[in-house]
């Protein structure tokens, strides 16, 4: 909770600026202000890559996830600006069918580091606060719609993480499900916390383009965005080492300050 105070009062400071110099441009471009601020919304497809030779954390795919935020625009020409966003983003991956669990989950007596393997489902679901900050590139195609370029790098802020699963199914020894420990099936329906396991924050690089058109008082804009975490997900190293992954397709709304 401190942190997130820490990082709202940040934003403040970081809106104040930003007003302050918006006043200080219209001044300077004879009414017509430098910053655009406004909202977004959409579809994220994240994906956990990776794993570090570890069975715990391998072989994930894509999940879906939804992703809003509000974006800053300070544009210093007609060609150039910096994009600022912050953003609430549900990122993660999920695993079907025959996969690793650790064995201590079944049997508290086996060696640390033992695997059994199971068929069901799984889904990680990591939940961020994330801030990235682009230089960006316009390309104007007329006087009411523009294309663009943006790369640059994120921070983002675990909120929270949980692991889905659902299924039942027998456990083995092997992956091959060639020899069974349990004497029936064993069900795999439960929603997990695992936020303590995952790090606090992430780190990495983010890009994209996307299309703006003039529409009333602002501008109604289409992006698609990739990132890429160059920090592990995982806070202990048993865990495997995965790393975060996402495409971002969003349409939003921005308007002058």
């Amino acid at each position: 909770m401190r942190k997130l105070f820490v990082t709202s009062f940040l934003l403040i400071c970081s809106m104040t600026w930003v007003m302050a110099q918006s006043m200080s441009n219209k001044e300077l471009n004879n009414g017509e202000s430098n910053f655009t601020l406004g909202a977004f919304g959409g579809l994220n497809i994240p994906d956990l890559t990776g794993g570090g030779g570890n069975p715990l954390s391998a072989n994930w795919s894509s999940r879906t996830g939804g992703a809003f935020g509000v974006t800053f625009n300070w544009y210093t020409s007609s060609h150039f600006a910096w994009r600022a966003d912050l953003l609430y983003s549900s990122e993660g991956g999920k695993r079907d069918g025959m996969q690793a669990l650790d064995a201590s989950s079944i049997n508290p007596q086996v060696p640390a580091g033992t695997y059994f393997y199971a068929n069901y489902n799984n889904e990680s679901v990591l939940n961020y606060l994330e801030l990235p900050v682009m230089a960006k590139y316009i390309l104007p195609l007329s006087k009411t719609s523009k294309f663009y370029i943006d790369f640059g790098p994120y921070v983002g802020l675990r909120l929270n993480a949980k692991q889905v699963t659902g299924g039942s199914s027998m456990v083995y020894a092997d992956e091959a499900g060639t020899q069974p420990v349990s004497s029936q099936a064993v069900s795999f329906d439960a929603s997990t916390s695992v936020t303590s396991q995952i790090n606090t924050f992430n780190f990495g690089l983010t890009g994209g383009i996307g299309f703006s058109q003039s529409v009333g008082f602002g501008a109604i804009t289409l992006d698609f965005r990739g990132a890429y975490g160059l920090t592990n997900v995982q806070r202990y190293a048993q865990d495997g080492s995965n790393h975060i992954g996402n495409l971002l397709i969003s349409l939003g709304y921005s308007v002058p300050l």
